[in-house]
């Protein structure tokens, strides 16, 4: 009954999203609400993915307390979608960070459960206090502080999100988690929190009057560019030396997600056109990729996953894989494409980095798919239950949808862009 009141929800809430005016406004609370394209396309994607997840949840790995959570979650994002005030925005993305693991990682019988929940939350509440004490003073300054007031505040703000996101080298909560955590709950958190918390950091500089102080100092941008540069290839590195397949697949969000701030750090159309597309697409990848590791794990019952123990779920993996990468034709390509061109036009060594990290996923991703279609064709048994293949296939259609035709997808990020620019330089 849970299940499908929560599935009813959602569904609600994707036609509302969808019907919704893109530029409608209105306030609540004393708080301005705008719907905006951006906003409507992630909220789509984010309710898709969750409404996934309630499935898989159903019918394959039972997980405590996840409806709840779920909706939660979803709530939280789409909040985050339409409040307009860059502190309310930031709130409530520290909520959304805590909740998931706090309802999955806290069970007393397993000591390293409570040490990554424990872990995530310290790092989580320092880069929430960072962010909110940054974005409050900003908000409250006069106007005519230095410079480098706000440039302190910009260094605030960036190392809070960086923290909030698991890039390098504030990643060590993330192994915990993958290795504690259920599939599903991981899947909650790097498919949907981790994209919106991305989201939020391109809305809440283009709202918050902090980027023209990132123009005047370069130093500010090489940060940003540095955190980056350091997650994606360092995520790469990892992701290619993970021994089991929830962790390649974690470090390999880390990775894309640092190509992605690499893309913001550029201050350029195309680099923030690719950076949101590389966020969004990777939530959907690793939703597919941590469902099918989930299945493949249950069978394999203690050996080492096979394709043999769950084809269907195999393929679903190995085909997330492959659009984790950025390849084409698939709608994960134009992101990495933007992105990498536009680094090597600022910098000839951040592009030859980006494509290292690249280099490495593939890596990686093809010793998990060596690694499981070792076994032979004869001995393969279609899982009873092929929840996770299925809905791998559903993914992999939608994103060779896009990738056909990525003018839907593409336009409201380009939109945004725009405003983020105008944000940039006012005058």
């Amino acid at each position: 009954m849970v299940t499908w009141l929560g599935l009813g929800a959602v569904i609600v809430a994707f036609v509302l999203v969808s019907v919704t005016p893109v530029e409608a406004a209105d306030r609540l609370l004393d708080l301005e609400l705008r719907a905006s394209g951006l906003g409507r396309l992630t909220g789509l994607i984010i309710l898709s993915i969750i409404a996934m997840l309630l499935i898989d949840v159903y019918f394959e790995e039972p997980a405590y307390n996840f409806f709840p959570t779920a909706l939660a979650a979803g709530s939280v994002t789409l909040a985050v979608l339409v409040v307009a005030s860059p502190l309310v925005i930031f709130a409530l993305v520290l909520v959304g960070s805590l909740v998931p693991v706090g309802s999955f990682t806290f069970q007393i019988h397993r000591n390293h459960s409570v040490e990554a929940a424990v872990r995530h939350f310290s790092f989580v509440v320092l880069g929430g206090s960072l962010g909110l004490g940054a974005l409050a003073l900003s908000a409250s300054l006069p106007k005519d502080q230095p410079a480098s007031t706000f440039v302190l505040l910009v260094v605030l703000l960036f190392v809070a999100f960086a923290l909030m996101l698991a890039a390098i080298p504030f990643h060590t909560h993330a192994a915990l988690l993958a290795g504690e955590a259920p599939t599903a709950a991981l899947a909650l958190y790097f498919g949907v929190i981790v994209p919106v918390t991305f989201i939020a950091f391109v809305e809440i500089l283009a709202g918050s009057g902090l980027l023209p102080a990132i123009v005047q100092v370069a130093k500010v941008q090489d940060l940003l560019l540095g955190i980056g540069l350091l997650s994606a290839f360092g995520g790469a590195l990892l992701a290619a030396g993970a021994n089991d397949l929830r962790r390649l697949v974690v470090y390999a969000v880390i990775s894309n997600l640092g190509s992605a701030l690499v893309g913001v750090a550029t201050l350029s159309g195309p680099g923030i056109i690719g950076g949101i597309a590389i966020a969004l697409v990777t939530g959907a990848c690793a939703t597919q990729q941590l469902l099918a590791a989930g299945t493949l794990e249950r069978r394999a019952a203690g050996h080492r996953p096979n394709v043999t123990d769950a084809p269907l779920a195999a393929g679903a993996f190995i085909a997330g894989g492959i659009a984790m990468i950025g390849a084409p034709p698939l709608v994960t390509f134009p992101g990495h494409f933007f992105v990498d061109l536009i680094a090597y036009s600022v910098s000839g060594f951040a592009g030859s980095v980006l494509v290292g990290a690249a280099v490495l996923v593939l890596i990686a991703q093809l010793r998990a798919g060596v690694s499981l279609f070792a076994g032979s064709p004869e001995g393969w048994h279609v899982e009873p239950r092929p929840v996770a293949g299925i809905l791998g296939g559903i993914v992999l259609v939608a994103l060779l949808v896009g990738g056909i035709t990525p003018d839907a997808f593409l336009r409201p990020i380009a939109a945004f862009a725009d405003e983020f620019l105008k944000a940039l330089r006012p005058l």
